[in-house]
């Protein structure tokens, strides 16, 4: 069993507070983990009633973000943040501009708002690694249009991470491609199991290791926040790297799985859109596979 953890960061307190726990738990065990980091604002107040359901885990004050108090620069925070993780031999990547922006925007966004955010969140990456080695891309909420999709080339991003589904492949929306491979998402959330009946706070990482031992070509991807599972939800994280650790299984980061693919063996497929339990959005969804 080998699972690959994919970190998203939403807000300045998962950039301050989450990211260093998490980063101490995967110390602990020796795993590797891809993080990915914002580089726009923090405008967790464009999202109101998410934010105040959320506001344990992201402060009181980012449910005014954007609002009524001004909504701080990610910038400064993930620059830093993103030199330690390399530093300490995870896998970084991008996760866009100001990511309650990308998250409501992107799918139904213009391609020049598009490359315009993709451009800023570029120069951000390139004050950290120069022109060192390609990056990854992954999404809020698995968001993804075709100028996006477009724009990804083999120079710039080794792999992308935009989507829910199966195995990894190369993605056609509307007709764009890409040549970068996409690792999408293979299970679901502590969320999405949360809403599963019979499932709850005590046991739902048990129902995620068994979600977990269903075979997949290359393995899994499971999407953790650093909100949560960096938060309160730090011990089921402890849990669940115990399990998946335990009888030969492996955790690892996207690239781990990235540099065990054969490339000329990656199949193309759509892009679809999907709805899971309790979801805010439809998904992008890996779909059909087309000739390549």
């Amino acid at each position: 069993m080998r699972v690959a953890l994919r970190v998203e960061v939403y807000s300045l307190r998962g950039l301050r507070d989450g990211i260093p726990r998490l980063m101490r738990l995967f110390s602990d065990y020796q795993v590797r983990a891809s993080f990915f980091f914002p580089f726009g604002r923090d405008l967790g107040g464009l999202m109101p009633l998410r934010s105040w359901r959320a506001r344990r885990h992201v402060g009181a004050r980012a449910a005014l973000y954007g609002t009524l108090l001004p909504a701080p620069a990610l910038m400064h925070e993930s620059v830093r943040l993103m030199r330690l993780a390399h530093q300490n031999g995870h896998d970084v990547g991008l996760f866009g501009g100001a990511p309650a922006v990308w998250q409501q925007r992107l799918a139904n966004a213009p391609a020049d708002w598009t490359a315009a955010e993709l451009a800023k969140a570029w120069e951000a990456y390139e004050q950290v690694f120069d022109d060192d080695l390609p990056g990854a891309l992954a999404t809020p909420d698995w968001q993804t249009n075709p100028a996006l999709i477009a724009a990804m080339t083999p120079q710039r991003f080794r792999y992308t991470s935009m989507t829910r589904g199966r195995m990894p492949y190369r993605p056609i929306l509307q007709g764009a491609r890409s040549d970068v491979i996409e690792i999408p998402t293979t299970l679901p959330t502590v969320d999405e199991m949360l809403q599963q009946p019979q499932v709850d706070a005590g046991n739902v990482h048990e129902f995620l290791y068994a979600e977990s031992q269903h075979v997949r070509p290359a393995g899994h991807v499971f999407t953790l926040s650093a909100e949560r599972e960096g938060g309160d939800r730090l011990p089921l994280m402890e849990k669940l790297l115990v399990m998946w650790r335990g009888q030969e299984g492996s955790v690892r980061a996207l690239q781990d799985m990235f540099k065990d693919l054969n490339a000329d063996t990656v199949p193309r497929h759509q892009v679809g859109w999907a709805r899971t339990d309790g979801a805010a959005r439809y998904q992008a969804t890996q779909s059909i596979e087309v000739p390549a």
